[in-house]
């Protein structure tokens, strides 16, 4: 293995770890916020949306512009946006402000694992890209687990902005071991960005039947589990627990789960196909959701949660590596698609989950985001058996 190469991904993984933090941290805080800007809760909650949307929505342009000017580029570029974004947002003097910062550093975001996910795509052969994907994936995980964790922590400490201000100088981070190890390829004559080139690239991945299972999938997983985060303060205080440091160790118990999945899935991956993964993590998944509709008790609720984390990344993972093998010579414009469908996912479910309780109530609410994960996991690792024994056919 090259020095460029041993270097790769490390790099990546401190790249998508100041989006992955950015994008978790104020989950825990939705609480306090509110309080301070003297808001509702379910007003609060939206800053999730606030971050998640444009997330989502940049991704029809800046997927396409990854592959047209090149992947490092356009992740470099949004590293250094993102961060000042989010030293915005530690700043912030009024919720609207806030809001604004949050927008910003929503879209930035959505530019950088994208792009790392599709280079990685590029960098690795198949029968290595998925133990690859999930290290990557596992610097997601360890921001759940402490960047939550320790959002709530500070944030009922010293104060919220200083949580923010830890998550801006991660980012910072970043941003600088992005830009001073990844190698940005020189640019050629035909690096011209078009909306017809863009729908070329959206067209070649529509031709895989397997790119509508994959993004249905992570849409409903954003609606059905992160629908629940940013309420977990509010779910656990009326528990007797108003502590939102046990919101943070909650969702980052979620981390927790995901790392047991990425020490094992090497070994998984030898006795299982991800046609299995999906199904089993469908069922694991509801087990978070279910423990707060019983009103257990939060340490219980916790490991619920990382049980959780571990059905999720069975299922989610499996999904991104088949995100980025849909078309190859488009692949940063199939992950940002992927990205697009998971981020709308999570846009929507705060306000659906919010107005699931008002109308049917917590458990019901809670029950139906189970069954939503369920449904999806097993669904899926049926559809996408079908379209193996196709092609198995068709060969």
């Amino acid at each position: 293995m090259t020095k460029s190469r041993a270097w790769l991904l490390p790099a990546l993984c401190l790249a998508g770890l100041a989006a992955n933090v950015s994008g978790r941290t104020l989950e825990p805080l939705i609480s306090v916020i509110s309080a301070e800007f003297s808001v509702g809760v379910a007003i609060g909650a939206l800053l999730t949306s606030f971050y998640a949307l444009p997330f989502a929505l940049g991704q029809p342009l800046l997927g396409p512009m990854g592959d047209i000017y090149g992947k490092q580029r356009t992740l470099k570029i949004c590293l250094w946006i993102l961060t000042m974004s989010l030293f915005g947002a530690a700043s912030a003097t009024s919720f609207d402000a806030l809001s604004l910062a949050r927008i910003i550093a929503g879209f930035a975001a959505g530019g950088v694992v994208p792009a790392c996910m599709a280079t990685i795509g590029d960098a690795y052969p198949p029968e290595k890209r998925q133990v690859a994907i999930s290290i990557f994936v596992t610097m997601g995980m360890m921001a759940q687990i402490f960047a939550t964790s320790a959002s709530g922590l500070l944030g009922e400490t010293i104060g919220w902005r200083m949580s923010l201000l830890g998550t801006a100088i991660i980012a910072l981070i970043g941003t600088l071991a992005a830009t001073f190890i990844l190698k940005t390829p020189q640019r050629t004559s035909q690096d011209h960005f078009s909306v017809g080139l863009a729908l070329g690239n959206y067209k070649l991945v529509f031709r895989n039947p397997k790119a509508v299972l994959c993004y249905s999938t992570v849409f409903l997983e954003g609606i059905g589990l992160y629908g629940i985060l940013p309420y977990m303060g509010d779910l656990l205080s009326r528990e007797g627990e108003a502590r939102i440091t046990e919101a943070g160790i909650v969702i980052g118990a979620l981390g927790a789960g995901g790392l047991v999945y990425v020490a094992c899935v090497s070994s998984l991956l030898k006795f299982f196909h991800r046609r299995h993964f999906m199904w089993v993590g469908g069922l694991l998944m509801i087990v978070g959701p279910v423990s707060l509709a019983l009103h257990l008790e939060w340490r219980t609720i916790a490991a619920a949660f990382a049980i959780t984390g571990l059905g999720f990344m069975l299922l989610h993972n499996s999904i991104q590596t088949e995100a980025v093998e849909l078309a190859p010579a488009a692949r940063q414009s199939a992950y940002s698609l992927h990205a697009f469908c998971f981020f709308t996912g999570q846009a929507s479910g705060p306000p659906l989950f919010g107005a699931a309780v008002m109308i049917l109530s917590e458990p019901v609410a809670l029950c139906l985001s189970a069954f939503i994960l369920a449904t999806t996991g097993i669904s899926m690792s049926i559809l996408f058996g079908r379209l193996a024994r196709g092609e198995q056919q068709a060969q």
